[in-house]
């Protein structure tokens, strides 16, 4: 058994999210995309929330504008790069938490 990869957790977001383009979203999907998308913590776990999640809804709105339905894939596509902005934060807050950690001058 191995410890997935970053990469491995992003193929596995992004199947389940374009899986979603279909009929109903998965509850279970959508709760977990509710709560990342609205998370305001800062950990390892969340940077990679962030990015696997973002990556996903990109895949879903690419998914939802290839049937057509804009509304639906400018909605997820805005989702993403959100999720994505969260993430940029998240490794700026590490980095500093690390900085401050470490004892280094901060200017």
């Amino acid at each position: 058994m191995t410890i997935p990869t970053l990469a491995d957790y992003m193929k596995f977001v992004e199947g389940r999210m374009e899986a979603a383009c279909g009929e109903k979203m998965d509850p279970d999907l959508a709760t977990r995309l509710s709560a990342v998308f609205t998370s305001t913590a800062v950990s390892d776990t969340d940077l990679f929330n962030f990015i696997a999640y973002g990556h996903g809804c990109h895949a879903l709105a690419e998914a939802f504008r290839e049937r057509g339905d804009i509304s639906n894939a400018g909605f997820f596509h805005a989702m993403g790069q959100d999720l994505l902005s969260k993430a940029a934060n998240a490794l700026a807050d590490l980095m500093a938490i690390g900085i401050q950690q470490a004892g280094m001058a901060r200017h």
